[in-house]
């Protein structure tokens, strides 16, 4: 092949080209990899209301079975982390809450009380454009251990 000079400033130029567009095809694919494997989309910080209706209480010193409580939450955190934290507002007994979010929707949440000397979990997925699951608190009453079984409702109200 004979050169010429347009094809000597043309040929560094192309296989530049080609060496950048490699090489940003292969963070691309590296920055997608990590936020699949790292990131969730599913559940991001604002304001949230946080309802729960009993199914179940072992005790009898539960509110009646069906009884909806509704509570106002800030779920705090980076958006895209897996571990962020859900403040309820009005509640005495379970304000912080330890949330993880799963890439394929799920929502666990932890939460421990003192006053009462129990635990809390729920887990939820999203359903439109709320989150819908069921949750169990367990705690002391008197010498018994006390469990509270529910359907949990969050939705983000500050959108």
């Amino acid at each position: 092949m004979k050169t010429t000079p347009s094809t000597r400033r043309v040929a560094p130029l192309a296989v530049a080209l080609c060496a950048g567009a490699l090489l940003h095809g292969a963070l691309s694919d590296g920055d997608a990899a990590a936020q699949t494997r790292d990131e969730q989309a599913v559940l991001g910080p604002g304001a949230y209301v946080f309802q729960t209706r009993i199914t179940q209480a072992s005790c009898g010193d539960a509110d009646r079975t069906g009884y909806v409580n509704t509570y106002h939450a800030s779920v705090e955190g980076i958006p895209g982390a897996g571990d962020m934290v859900m403040r309820v507002i009005d509640s005495s007994y379970w304000p912080r809450w330890t949330l993880g979010v799963r890439a394929d929707g799920q929502v666990t949440a932890d939460a421990t009380s003192e006053r009462v000397r129990g635990a809390n979990h729920f887990e939820v997925r999203r359903s439109g454009s709320r989150y819908t699951g069921t949750g169990t608190r367990r705690y002391r009453s008197g010498s018994r251990t006390c469990s509270v079984t529910y359907d949990a409702l969050l939705r983000r109200i500050d959108l």
